[in-house]
């Protein structure tokens, strides 16, 4: 096992020239497919939600609530989340580098505007909803924002528009904030963040609880509360959804065989993921590949094993 677990839901643009990471989520389908969705997870950028339509249920550590239409929520990095959309939903999230707002390294503004909210150990989320009047400028340059990034036709120097935009957010936001004093770290936050990242780096793998609970330096118990805390469900469950998740990937994406995919997801059986399958999704996992996403529909064989 991993001895230091990395941050589980990586921005796969963080390296290129633009690293905005932008998803777009309609009846629980993600666009472009991302590792953290839907799952809990945290990352190195910022975040802003923005519900256009339906419902979407957010849960950070263990505070939850329901975002409705022209909602919009800011997620702080690292900070431990699970964004759930309702059935017929549509909402955009876009993950933001915390360069991008800051323009260059070492600049002023890194230093007044950007380091002292996103480096905060405590300031994990700050609500945006659409009923409140102070909330109406940052929203309306959030919409304008959806507009630039998502039009069909690419105007010139499209990227730098959508980099201003960026900016005229953030200084709405900024508006928002009260002053940021410095704060002492929440232990617990940063416990159930190394305690999900052990599960996430080591899946695969035969892993305990006490394996868990050592990585944080806790008792077997202490890993428990805290799952029950956070998370409501034991560490042993979690695991065994987040299997589950990993596979559906697979399933959908590959052409591997339902007993391949069970063991490269660290079950020891494949009856025994079949069972977990059926019980946590009402399908057996060849139901679920041949959905009815036109995705799923192409990795469908009759001449598969039926599970």
């Amino acid at each position: 096992m991993s001895e230091k677990a990395p941050v589980y839901s990586h921005n796969p643009y963080h390296t290129t020239k633009f690293p905005l990471l932008v998803l777009d989520v309609r009846n629980q389908h993600c666009i472009p497919e991302n590792e953290g969705f839907q799952v809990f997870h945290w990352h190195d950028e910022v975040q802003f939600v923005s519900v256009l339509k339906g419902s979407v249920h957010v849960k950070i550590y263990d505070e939850e609530f329901d975002l409705q239409e022209q909602d919009c929520i800011f997620i702080n990095r690292t900070a431990l989340h699970q964004i759930t959309g309702r059935e017929g939903c549509h909402y955009h999230s876009y993950i933001i580098p915390a360069k991008m707002l800051a323009f260059f390294s070492g600049s002023i503004m890194e230093q007044n505007d950007v380091e002292p909210i996103t480096n905060h150990p405590v300031f994990t989320h700050y609500y945006l909803y659409a009923n409140v009047p102070a909330n109406h400028q940052v929203l309306h340059q959030i919409s304008i924002l959806d507009q630039l990034y998502f039009q069909d036709d690419k105007y010139e120097h499209h990227e730098y528009r959508i980099s201003i935009q960026l900016s005229k957010v953030w200084l709405e936001f900024l508006s928002l904030l009260p002053e940021m004093k410095e704060s002492v770290p929440s232990k617990s936050y940063e416990r159930i963040r190394t305690l999900i990242s052990t599960i996430h780096t080591n899946y695969n793998q035969s892993i305990s609880i006490q394996d868990i609970a050592d990585t944080a330096h806790i008792s077997k118990t202490e890993c428990l509360r805290c799952f029950q805390k956070y998370i409501q469900d034991s560490p042993y469950q979690y695991l065994m959804k987040y299997r589950l998740h990993m596979s559906t990937s697979l399933l959908a994406t590959t052409e591997m065989s339902v007993t391949d995919i069970a063991f490269k997801v660290g079950f020891h059986s494949t009856s025994s993921y079949i069972k977990y399958f059926r019980l946590f999704y009402k399908m057996t996992p060849n139901q679920y590949r041949c959905g009815p996403s036109p995705a799923s529909a192409k990795k469908c064989s009759p001449s598969k094993t039926t599970a």
